[in-house]
């Protein structure tokens, strides 16, 4: 069982994400590693404890891809005419970005192939940062769709890659909504996920000492 709808239909873009017109079922257009759009929102909670903390997911164990890993905020895939932009968003987190600064970061190229079923994922991310005045006890995430939230100390980010790194975390498991304290190793990250969410880090430091101009740096694109 997946809470991934291979059913959904998805547009075709050209690798500079200009439109085609062409739409495909998502299954096929992951077979076939067809350029789509996708929405990337890194959430930064300026409420918690001890200071902002960068929201990461770990993956529900039934999804299609990277079961069970952790990953960004939030991200889905853009639908053709959604009107809803933070769909995605509401129904992971269970909360909407109606308060707090949100800044558009530009777009991430993503090459991945997964070897074990043999899908392509070639994703144009539009990236988002959210600096949300909640905790991370304000938020709702969906079981199944989710296993848990971590929240982790800006400062601790770098540190994610390192492999002999645990670095601390608040977690809230999504069935119970408990929180309690974690740790989190780089085993556990799904791939290019460290360097990625070092760079947000960075970027959210910027924006919580009030600069607004910021830019994805395209080094951080993953490549298969």
């Amino acid at each position: 069982m997946t809470y991934d709808d291979q059913s959904e239909l998805l547009e075709v873009v050209t690798p500079d994400g200009r439109s085609t017109g062409r739409l495909l079922r998502r299954l096929q257009i992951h077979r076939e590693g067809h350029w789509h759009r996708t929405r990337t929102v890194w959430v930064v909670l300026t409420g918690e404890p001890d200071g902002p903390g960068l929201v990461l997911q770990q993956r529900g164990f039934t999804k299609d891809t990277w079961g069970g890993l952790l990953d960004v905020s939030s991200a889905g895939h853009l639908a053709p005419d959604d009107p809803d932009p933070w769909r995605e968003l509401e129904e992971e987190l269970g909360v909407r970005p109606t308060d707090g600064p949100l800044i558009q970061l530009g777009t991430r190229r993503v090459e991945g192939l997964h070897t074990h079923d043999g899908l392509v994922d070639r994703e144009l991310q539009d990236l988002w940062l959210w600096l949300a005045p909640l905790s991370l006890e304000d938020l709702r995430p969906q079981p199944g769709e989710i296993e848990a939230l971590l929240s982790l100390d800006l400062e601790a980010v770098p540190n994610l890659d390192r492999l002999d790194a645990r670095t601390p975390a608040r977690r809230m498991d999504a069935t119970t909504r408990n929180v309690a304290s974690a740790v989190v190793t780089s085993p556990e990250l799904t791939p290019g996920l460290g360097p990625f969410a070092t760079h947000l880090a960075e970027l959210a430091g910027l924006a919580l000492a009030g600069e607004r101009d910021l830019r994805y740096d395209p080094r951080f694109d993953l490549r298969a």
